[in-house]
């Protein structure tokens, strides 16, 4: 009988062994240069967080790694070290590497064999030298790279943030798409971060009002804690901010709250129409408080359960609140409401698929990036349809006082005629600004989250949807540059760019301008031609000179043809330097030329390839060439093309 216990104890060892030697080889093939291997690998929780390799290699242990189910390996909040036990081999020439995606692991062990020698390579956000190869988000090694043959590894992870380890394994030629399909998605992020911070600071800086700065507040912490906390990129900081945002960007989502609630009561009238509910999200900025005190205090895993609970009821709030007040006829209300339980779903799909409730696919790691900027996007739509309701609502106010004035003295009603008219020519540059940007920057981002398409224009009158109305290209660089061209036009308006005349050399100015849109015009196989000595210099004031050579150029390739030739060039005229930019394009007529010159009105055309632009680069020239004591003028013939030239004084 002893025998027979024996025996089947050494069979059950057997068995086991056998068990935890069925690890699936990893295969990297040329064709196959890099895969997300959370499904591929064998996991293991160890709670006591006491064990070390030898041990969890005895067959006892093995026995309880289990084989991963899904891409992404999730843990949720624990205080045990998780174990991962995989196999590789690669056919693909060169270097192996294992990509860690997720940033915020304080410390990460990994070990394999270099031929009979067990190597072993530490590191963590934690730490100061994190043993990297590439000083990139999240962490990377290199593996040895045994061709067909075998290659086994073991990472220990533990941590005081949830455990989330999307994992890759990539051949040399696999870690450019490899790095590519990790952060693509976050420096679109950014892009869009960038554009609506301009964007809305500008609002700001005219408007001055409250609900900008708080936006602005909420957009900065909340991007700061995506971006450079949840996605790793504090790594580009000097060590010390980095080892700050290692240590506390958590608490970033808290202080996003903390300008998040004010804004959403005072956007939405909160007091007026909701107070009880105003009362309850007042309650979470003492919540969000605590948050970052724990945080200070160490508390890591009660930092994070408090900032869950507020990131899944304040929008559950905030939409109630929403609910109410759209219920009662404020339509800004529609963005805002759409904004957070857009915001909202992505957080609830987060938790519970980290909760391990559904199934952890690659791109779910994502979720938290892409609702954000929904988000940010439809709530900087709220502030800019907000405004169109409030300038509605003026003139609809001083309708009503202009007929009160009519039925009470026909001289009274002359006099508020005249003040109204003083008062629209004193708004006028306010009313381009904010319309111009309303709808060239609310276009592109809206195509770019393709999650709602306008349909409230109602806050607008034809003749000022006529005016405002372009389609911006999408890409961040055109958006940056037509909020350049909004706000140098603006400081002209008000006389607060100052002109500074010096001696510029034009021949090299001309160059950079070429080398900044050669792309641009490769892509419409256009020749940019210089035809400028290298001697010839004007005085100018350098930075207004190259917005008018920027502006002309860019005009010149939007209206040139495929395969066609723009030419910047000079022609000595007695004392002063004649510059021309001259294109092949479509031309234009006398008539269409005399209205570009025209001062008092913003006008523009279609491009051969139907781009459209706001008017203002071509009113921006003709600001600073008079400053700069010259006078934009234009020779063209339909189907021939165009020139625009000008004067400037010698350089002295």
């Amino acid at each position: 009988m002893r025998i027979l216990s024996s025996y089947a104890a050494v069979l059950v060892l057997l068995l086991l062994t056998l068990r935890a030697a069925a690890i699936p080889t990893i295969r990297l093939t040329p064709a196959q240069p890099y895969q997300k291997i959370g499904h591929q690998v064998r996991w293991f929780v160890d709670s006591s967080a006491q064990l070390s390799l030898a041990q969890v290699q005895q067959a006892g242990y093995q026995y309880r790694f289990r084989q991963g189910r899904e891409e992404i390996g999730a843990f949720g909040l624990n205080n045990g070290a998780v174990w991962a036990h995989g196999s590789f081999s690669s056919s693909a020439p060169g270097k192996v590497y294992l990509l860690i995606e997720f940033a915020n692991v304080d410390s990460i062990t990994l070990y394999y064999y270099d031929g009979p020698e067990l190597k072993t390579i530490t590191s963590g956000s934690r730490l100061r030298d994190k043993h990297k190869v590439w000083d990139l988000p999240g962490f990377n090694f290199e593996l040895p790279a045994l061709g067909d043959r075998q290659q086994e590894f073991w990472l220990r992870m533990r941590t005081g943030n949830a455990v989330i380890l999307p994992i890759t394994l990539a051949a040399e030629k696999g870690v450019p798409a490899a790095l590519c399909g990790m952060y693509v998605v976050e420096l679109v992020y950014f892009g869009i971060v960038i554009a609506l911070f301009f964007y809305n600071f500008s609002l700001f800086w005219w408007i001055r009002e409250r609900n900008y700065a708080l936006y602005l507040g909420y957009l900065f912490f909340l991007a700061s804690f995506v971006l450079l906390y949840l996605r790793g990129f504090h790594v580009v900081l000097p060590d010390a901010l980095s080892a700050f945002v290692n240590m506390y960007g958590m608490s970033f989502v808290a202080v996003s709250y903390l300008f998040a609630i004010p804004f959403s009561i005072s956007f939405l009238h909160g007091r007026q129409h909701a107070p009880r509910l105003c009362k309850a999200l007042q309650a979470f900025n003492i919540v969000a408080l605590a948050a970052i005190a724990f945080n200070i205090a160490g508390l890591r895993h009660v930092t994070i359960v408090l900032e869950e609970v507020i990131s899944i009821v304040v929008p559950v709030l905030f939409v109630w609140l929403a609910v109410t007040v759209r219920r009662k006829g404020y339509e800004p209300a529609l963005y805002f409401l759409v904004a957070w339980a857009l915001l909202l779903c992505s957080i609830v799909l987060f938790t519970i698929v980290n909760m391990g409730l559904l199934p952890l696919k690659n791109w779910y790691f994502h979720i938290l990036p892409v609702g954000s900027a929904c988000e940010v996007v439809l709530l900087s739509l709220a502030l800019g349809h907000r405004y169109a309701v409030l300038k509605k609502e003026k003139i609809e106010l001083h309708e009503k006082q202009m007929q009160f004035v009519n039925e009470q003295n026909a001289l009274l009603e002359r006099k508020v005629a005249e003040r109204t008219q003083d008062l629209k020519e004193s708004n006028q540059v306010k009313d381009k600004l904010l319309g111009i940007i309303s709808h060239d920057l609310r276009t592109p981002l809206n195509n770019l989250s393709g999650l709602l398409e306008l349909s409230e224009q109602k806050a607008l009158s034809a003749g000022e949807i006529q005016h405002f109305s372009q389609t911006v290209r999408h890409n961040i660089k055109y958006i940056a540059g037509t909020i350049q061209n909004v706000l140098n036009w603006s400081l002209t308006q008000m006389e607060r760019i100052e002109t500074k005349p010096r001696k510029v050399p034009l021949s090299p100015l001309v160059y950079q301008v070429i080398d900044t849109y050669r792309f641009a015009a490769d892509q419409k196989a256009i020749l940019l031609r210089k035809i400028v000595p290298e001697d010839i210099t004007v005085t100018a004031d350098y930075h207004q000179l190259e917005l008018v050579f920027r502006n002309l150029v860019d005009n010149a390739i939007k209206f040139t043809p495929q395969g066609g030739i723009i030419t910047i060039g000079c022609r000595p005229r007695d004392e002063r330097i004649e510059v021309f930019v001259a294109d092949t394009g479509k031309g234009m007529t006398e008539e269409q030329a005399q209205r570009l010159l025209r001062g008092g009105s913003l006008y523009t055309t279609e491009g051969t390839d139907e781009e459209r632009g706001t008017g203002l680069g071509l009113q921006l020239c003709k600001e600073f060439i008079a400053n700069n004591g010259g006078v934009l003028q234009i020779k063209s013939e339909p189907g021939k093309g165009t020139e625009f030239y000008f004067s400037l004084p010698r350089g002295q």
